[in-house]
C-alpha cells in the first residue's frame, strides 16, 4: 500500500512543475534576454579598440568571442533539454524565441570583429 501512495506523491511534483509553466516561461524570457544582452555587450566592448588592433587585442576578441558562444550554446542546449523533459511547451517556445535574437547579434558582432 505504501509503494502506491509513494508512486502517486511522486507524480505529483512532477504535474506541478508542468502547472507553472507559464511563470517559468516569463521568466525564462527574461532570462534569457538578460542572459543575450550581456554575452552581445560582452563581445562587443571586446572589440573596441583606440588606434589599430594589435595581436594581443585580436587574440582577446576572439577568445572572448568563443566564450560568449560556448555560454550561449550551452545554455540554449541545457534550456531545451531541461525544458523537453518537463515537457514545458511554452517555457521551450519562450526558450528559442529569446535566444534567436541575441544569436543574430552576436553573428553580426563576430562577424564585424574579425
Amino acid at each position: 500500500m505504501s509503494e502506491i501512495n509513494t508512486a502517486v506523491a511522486g507524480v505529483g511534483w512532477y504535474q506541478r512543475i508542468r502547472d507553472c509553466d507559464f511563470v517559468v516561461a516569463t521568466l525564462v524570457g527574461v532570462g534569457n534576454l538578460l542572459l543575450g544582452g550581456m554575452l552581445f555587450m560582452m563581445c562587443l566592448s571586446s572589440s573596441i579598440t583606440f588606434g589599430g588592433p594589435t595581436a594581443a587585442d585580436t587574440a582577446r576578441m576572439h577568445d572572448t568571442s568563443r566564450l560568449a558562444q560556448s555560454v550561449f550554446f550551452g545554455w540554449l542546449l541545457v534550456g531545451l533539454l531541461l525544458f523537453g523533459v518537463f515537457r514545458m511547451t511554452r517555457s521551450v517556445i519562450t526558450h528559442l524565441a529569446c535566444m534567436i535574437v541575441p544569436l543574430i547579434g552576436l553573428v553580426v558582432v563576430s562577424a564585424a570583429s574579425r
